[in-house]
């Protein structure tokens, strides 16, 4: 059997536009993925609301994404795939981030996993990582103010993730247009989304275990 952890924030939590309540496992795309590869294939869900790559949140505690992924990656080893995505909360206005800060969060934890141990016979794992879907202004104005200026910084990060990637010759997938985000919020995914995403990293995987 082949294990993937999924690691990231409320998009793999499978948080709905009410901002409360969850998809259940059959919606969400780590569940709709486990179904879609079958009993030969373990998929971990490791989803986390308002997780950052590598930032403390001075409002919400433990939200460091940096500070969970070893603890995260031994409780769970040996892994054949790590599935990174993780972004969208570093957008928030109160982390002041250009889009360039978030990019070198991410390289951070591709750095992270590339020397752990947590892959097959002790090596590191095989790893992926995901651009974010671009959040969108819904004309909430407390989100506006949360996310201010996120639009814009939200678009440049697939061309950085994708350098990333490509510079640790490492697996990634560029969801942008491809995933729909509900038009509640415009930060997370509809259950059509969810969908979507699955079949997007179903082929992912198929390439790179397959």
């Amino acid at each position: 059997m082949k294990t993937i952890l999924c690691y990231g924030d409320s998009n793999t939590y499978g948080l709905k536009s009410d901002l409360k309540t969850r998809y259940p496992r059959d919606v969400r795309w780590t569940g709709v993925l486990q179904k879609m590869l079958g009993d030969d294939y373990y998929v971990i869900e490791e989803g986390l609301g308002g997780r950052t790559t590598v930032w403390d949140d001075p409002i919400e505690e433990y939200k460091n994404g940096k500070s969970y992924l070893i603890p995260c990656l031994n409780s769970h080893k040996p892994l054949d795939l790590v599935i990174v995505m993780l972004g969208t909360n570093d957008l928030k206005h109160r982390f002041s981030l250009t889009s360039f800060d978030i990019a070198t969060g991410m390289e951070n934890l591709v750095n992270t996993i590339l020397k752990s141990d947590a892959g097959i016979d002790f090596q590191p794992p095989k790893l992926m990582i995901v651009s974010p879907a671009p959040v969108f202004s819904v004309g909430n104005i407390d989100l506006d103010r949360m996310l201010l200026g996120a639009e814009e910084k939200g678009k440049e990060l697939a061309a950085y993730y994708e350098a990333i990637a490509k510079k640790y010759n490492i697996a990634y997938l560029d969801i942008a247009g491809k995933v729909e985000v509900n038009k509640m919020d415009g930060i997370h995914f509809s259950e059509k989304g969810h969908h979507q995403m699955a079949q997007l990293v179903y082929e992912k995987v198929e390439e790179i275990l397959g």
